[in-house]
C-alpha cells in the first residue's frame, strides 16, 4: 500500500514530459497519438489541397466533437460516476480520463487552428471575415482552448491522480465533480456565444 501510494504521488509530482508519457501509456499510446494525428491530418490535407470547403467541414466537425464532449462530460458522465460506488468510480476514472484528455485536446486544437486559417485571409484560405466580430470569435475560441487546458483538464487530472491512491479521498473527488459541473456550465455559455457568432457569419448577418 505504501509503495502504491508513493508511486501515485511520484506521478502527480513528476515533470511535464513524464506526466504526459504516463498519461499516454494509461490511455494507450496508439489512441493518444491518433487523437492528435487523425483530426490534424484533415487540417493538413485541406491546406495541402488548398480546399476551403474541406477546411470548413474540418473546423465544424472538430468543433462539434469538442463542444459535444465538453458538455457531456460534466452533465452526464460526471454525475453518473458520482452514482457509482467508490471502487467502481475510481476504476472508470483511471481508464476514462487519460483518453478523454488526449481526445479533447486533439480535437479542440484542430478546431482553433482551422478556425484561425478560415478567419485569416493572409493565410490563403480565409473567408475574409474582417472586423471586430470575427476577431472576437477567434479570440473566444483560443481563450476557450486555453481555459480548457488550465481548468477542466486540470480538474479531471486531479481526480485521476486521486484515484491512483490506494485510498482515494471521496470528499475531494465529490468536490472536483461539483467544480466540473460549474466549469461545464461556463464552457457551455461560451460555446453557445461562439455558435451564435459563427452562425451569423454563415448567414451573412
Amino acid at each position: 500500500m505504501a509503495v502504491a501510494d508513493e508511486g501515485s504521488r511520484h506521478v502527480a509530482e513528476s515533470g511535464f514530459v513524464e506526466r504526459v508519457r504516463h498519461l499516454a501509456d494509461a490511455a494507450n499510446p496508439a489512441f493518444a497519438a491518433g487523437s492528435f494525428l487523425v483530426p490534424l491530418a484533415f487540417l493538413a490535407a485541406s491546406l495541402a489541397l488548398a480546399s476551403t470547403e474541406l477546411l470548413f467541414y474540418t473546423h465544424v466537425a472538430a468543433g462539434a466533437v469538442w463542444f459535444g464532449f465538453a458538455l457531456i462530460f460534466p452533465a452526464i458522465i460526471g454525475p453518473t460516476l458520482g452514482g457509482l460506488d467508490e471502487e467502481a468510480s475510481a476504476a472508470v476514472n483511471r481508464t476514462l480520463i487519460p483518453k478523454a484528455v488526449f481526445f479533447l485536446v486533439g480535437f479542440s486544437l484542430t478546431t482553433v487552428l482551422s478556425g484561425t486559417v478560415l478567419l485569416t485571409p493572409d493565410l490563403g484560405l480565409g473567408y475574409g471575415f474582417g472586423g471586430t466580430w470575427s476577431g472576437l470569435a477567434l479570440g473566444l475560441g483560443w481563450g476557450l482552448f486555453a481555459f480548457g487546458l488550465a481548468v477542466p483538464h486540470r480538474l479531471q487530472l486531479s481526480a485521476y491522480y486521486e484515484t491512483l491512491s490506494p485510498d482515494p479521498d471521496a470528499s475531494r473527488l465529490e468536490s472536483i465533480e461539483k467544480k466540473n459541473l460549474v466549469v461545464g456550465l461556463f464552457e457551455a455559455a461560451v460555446m453557445l456565444a461562439l455558435i451564435v457568432l459563427m452562425t451569423g457569419f454563415r448567414l451573412g448577418v
